[in-house]
């Protein structure tokens, strides 16, 4: 038996009319408009409209009290408190519940050649093929073989693959998605001897990044948050002691300034020195296609 709180019927129907898609947006979550509904993007099966929510690959669903307990793992009473910005209610007795279990993290069959990654990567995104390469040669670039979808993957500090970021190789196709049970906390990244760390929302993003600034690139390290929880980062800073200084290179629009707004006032808070690099368009795969096709152009006018 535990001690919880008991809640007024006026204050559970305020915690259960709570738009979703604001206070998502609010924290700097991504959600993509479809017909009357919204896609959340760090979850793409989970759908919200206004205050209800339905996660297709787990065929559960439900309001907003249910949406904290489910993905956040707070109890009822956290979770209506959350949604009351801190809101008491008074006291009463209830058996403790059980707590959410975290799927077991399963890694996909993968594929005997990567030649779809490898064109996917380099022909569609532009991304420099020796970079590509360093990342195929540690593993952490793969291809699945159902659907032939790039594989980005993250290893705790035993090696052992924690985490794994699925994205479709067909151009034009939006798919993506974290394989169930995958650690944001060891998200895609690179570790180097440097004392900078350059942080990005997206795998895509980073390697564009870095075939931009290729020069020396492997003393410094990069990491992927994999959507804008800080957990990643938190993670390469507590075992990579030669970091002194962060740069957030998320995406030029509202959820990256939020972002950076949240993010940069807990570094400050912990005394870490950083600041904010910008893309002159809404992200690097953007600047870098914008420049390898002005390059094209140049040279088509040198020839002619």
């Amino acid at each position: 038996m535990i001690i919880l709180k008991r809640f007024t019927d006026e204050q559970l129907d305020r915690a259960s009319n709570i738009d979703l898609v604001n206070m998502l947006r609010g924290q700097g979550e991504k959600l993509k408009r479809e017909g009357i509904v919204h896609r959340w993007m760090r979850y793409d099966s989970t759908v919200i409209c206004g205050n209800k929510w339905f996660r297709h690959s787990r065929g559960v669903g439900g309001g907003p009290i249910q949406f904290m307990e489910h993905f956040y793992g707070m109890d009822f009473i956290e979770s209506v408190k959350y949604l009351l910005n801190g809101e008491e209610g008074a006291e009463f007795t209830q058996v403790e519940k059980q707590s959410y279990e975290k799927p077991e993290f399963k890694m996909p069959k993968l594929s005997k050649n990567m030649h779809r990654t490898y064109a996917y990567l380099v022909k569609t995104r532009k991304i420099d093929a020796d970079i590509v390469q360093h990342f195929v040669d540690e593993k952490k670039i793969q291809e699945t073989e159902e659907y032939h979808n790039v594989a980005f993957c993250g290893y705790d500090e035993q090696g052992e693959m924690k985490q794994m970021h699925l994205r479709s190789t067909i151009p034009g196709n939006r798919f993506f998605q974290d394989i169930d049970g995958s650690d944001k906390q060891f998200c895609f990244r690179h570790e180097g001897n440097g004392s900078d760390v350059y942080v990005f929302e997206a795998p895509i993003d980073m390697l564009s990044y870095i075939t931009m600034h290729k020069e020396n690139w492997q003393e410094q390290s990069y990491v992927c948050l994999g959507g804008v929880a800080i957990d990643a980062l938190t993670n390469i800073m507590k075992n990579n002691g030669n970091i002194q200084r962060v740069h957030l290179c998320v995406d030029k629009d509202e959820a990256g300034d939020k972002t950076v707004k949240r993010i940069g006032e807990e570094l400050t808070e912990k005394g870490i020195e950083w600041d904010r690099i910008v893309p002159e368009n809404k992200d690097w795969n953007e600047d870098l296609i914008s420049k390898s096709e002005q390059e094209e152009t140049e040279n088509f006018d040198i020839k002619l």
